[in-house]
């Protein structure tokens, strides 16, 4: 079995939530989710701008109902049509992504399938940007982390989305689809059993500081798999630079947890 955490989750990191994480096949049944009367609450005013939603999901202090009164911003500002709707549609499936990393365990997958729908109608109506095809990828992965049932069949689609977001645009969301294929092969069984590469691994999380050396995650993700291949000076070199990075792909929130876990392996490398 594997299991992508990637979000604060894969995304984010498995270190802070199921930040990314992987270790067993996963996946949900499509449900079409009653969003606006069972998750979002009518007490949620749907008043803003994306400037006043984007600070919402920035703050270190971020919970649940400040990302969902962020996805129901958004949602309120989607123009009906034209060119406009792209940077919305955009937030709309990474706040889905977001908020189903926040969610208790039996909501995640609701709003994952929202996100899935979001980045299904970015790639309908931009098929040549990256934003659909990554965020369809993470959303995805959330859906496999929520439920195992069908995580055999839900990985191809993973891999292929975020491969195809990675041809358009590898340095996308601070080199983000380099960064979770990479923790995938890192997390995932070898062959025969699953897709797990720990050298694909190290090549991919490479590409990944070098488009973006200042995520904490990216180095972070990197100095494990240097850990697996017993290159443990290069690990302790990677995590002391978790530990001034400047940036992660979660804002504030994932790169405290970050740091959190490069200073818990420092110790342990040391011992």
């Amino acid at each position: 079995m594997i299991v992508v955490c990637i979000g604060s989750r894969f995304y984010q990191n498995c270190n802070t939530r199921r930040s990314l994480s992987l270790a067993g096949y996963w996946i949900i049944l499509f449900l079409a989710p009653l969003w606006n009367s069972l998750l979002m609450g009518s007490s949620l005013a749907a008043s803003g701008t994306l400037e006043q939603a984007d600070r919402l999901l920035l703050d270190p202090n971020v919970d649940q109902a400040k990302a969902v009164q962020a996805f129901t911003i958004y949602e309120s500002l989607l123009p009906t049509e034209g060119a406009a709707r792209l940077p919305v549609l955009e937030r709309l499936a990474r706040a889905a992504f977001f908020v189903g990393d926040l969610a208790e365990k039996g909501q995640r997958r609701l709003y994952y399938e929202q996100g899935r729908t979001y980045a299904q109608t970015m790639i309908q109506e931009f098929p040549h940007r990256v934003e659909g095809h990554y965020w369809l990828g993470m959303n995805l992965a959330g859906l496999a982390d929520a439920s195992r049932l069908q995580g055999m069949r839900l990985l191809p689609q993973i891999l292929a989305a975020l491969e195809r977001s990675a041809s358009l645009d590898a340095a996308y969301d601070q080199a983000g689809a380099y960064r979770v294929l990479g923790r995938i092969y890192y997390e995932a069984p070898g062959r025969p059993f699953s897709v797990g590469d720990i050298n694909k691994s190290f090549d991919l999380l490479t590409k990944a500081t070098a488009l973006a050396p200042a995520n904490s995650t990216n180095r972070l993700y990197l100095a494990e798999t240097l850990i697996k291949l017993n290159q443990r000076d290069q690990a302790q070199a990677e995590l002391r630079q978790v530990l001034t990075a400047s940036q992660n792909a979660d804002g504030p929130r994932g790169l405290a947890a970050d740091q959190r876990k490069a200073e818990e392996l420092l110790h342990k490398l040391s011992q």
